[in-house]
């Protein structure tokens, strides 16, 4: 059975993954993103499922998955004016090739695994 520690570990993981994604998308590097941020999404369902079948704490708390108006949490992660811009661009690229929102994209799945930026 997981234990405490363990949990603790795993959610700075998907802390530190989270934080990697949004660099990444504050440099604009867009390519792969969605898949990248799909995969993690399942990961954070884990997290919520073994939190609340093993009834344990978060003495970590996970990120929010979505980041849409959250320009108090990005700065507090050390992002500054332009990077937010990127990190928004990126949900405007979403939409753009997608059709759809980032949350919602994320929620139905990806059909094709990694899309690059210019693709449509």
């Amino acid at each position: 059975m997981l234990q405490q520690n363990e949990f603790d570990r795993f959610v700075e993981s998907y802390n530190a993954d989270y934080l990697y994604l949004l660099a990444r998308a504050s440099r604009g590097e867009y390519n792969c993103l969605i898949s990248s941020f799909t995969v993690l999404k399942d990961l954070h369902d884990v997290i919520l499922k073994l939190h609340d079948t093993l009834k344990l704490n978060f003495r970590v708390v996970p990120y929010p998955l979505t980041f849409r108006g959250s320009d108090d949490l990005l700065k507090s992660f050390g992002f500054d004016a332009g990077e937010i811009a990127n990190i928004y661009e990126f949900l405007r690229f979403v939409q753009q090739v997608h059709g759809k929102e980032f949350e919602q994209v994320i929620e139905e799945g990806v059909p094709i695994k990694c899309v690059k930026m210019g693709s449509a």
